[in-house]
């Protein structure tokens, strides 16, 4: 597994495309992990190959981060709107009860926030500190994030 992965982490750092295809097409067993790494790193077309192949969307590595959530905290909007459309589950929660809406809001990633609402994200989910999406992005600064959630908030509580 280790020395798998490790072949296929290089080729997604690298942006290898054909590199992916080809293990896909011979039939080699593409690690979950290797989707959240494409995710994070932006590799949209790794991504699209991945899906494609049957690589589970919603698999977490051990602490239950999932492709979702490294895409969110890098602000991949196109890759976000892949995995969801895959069945990437907007709510999905760590072992520490973070999701990928407070992944967005922690790094100040707007167009996302707003996407990850538009797409059913929990408001009020709280992690292990009892932190939602609007504690992080009050933590991390993050203004624009803050007014997203809030304007979020105050619509979902009706007039």
């Amino acid at each position: 597994m280790m020395q798998r992965m490790t072949a296929i982490e290089t080729a997604i750092e690298q942006g290898n495309l054909a590199a992916i295809q080809e293990a896909i097409a011979s039939g080699l067993e593409i690690p979950a992990e290797a989707l959240a790494l494409a995710a994070e790193l932006g590799r949209i077309q790794i991504v699209e190959a991945l899906i494609a192949a049957g690589v589970e969307v919603n698999q977490g590595d051990s602490e239950g981060w999932t492709p979702l959530m490294a895409a969110a905290g890098g602000g991949h909007t196109a890759i976000v709107e892949k995995l969801l459309a895959a069945g990437a589950n907007v709510n999905a929660q760590t072992v520490f009860g973070l999701t990928p809406l407070m992944a967005a809001a922690a790094k100040g990633q707007t167009a996302t926030v707003k996407q990850l609402i538009a797409a059913g994200a929990d408001l009020n989910a709280k992690d292990q500190n009892s932190w939602t999406a609007l504690v992080w992005a009050l933590d991390g600064k993050h203004a624009d994030v803050v007014a997203v959630i809030k304007a979020a908030r105050a619509h979902s509580l009706g007039p």
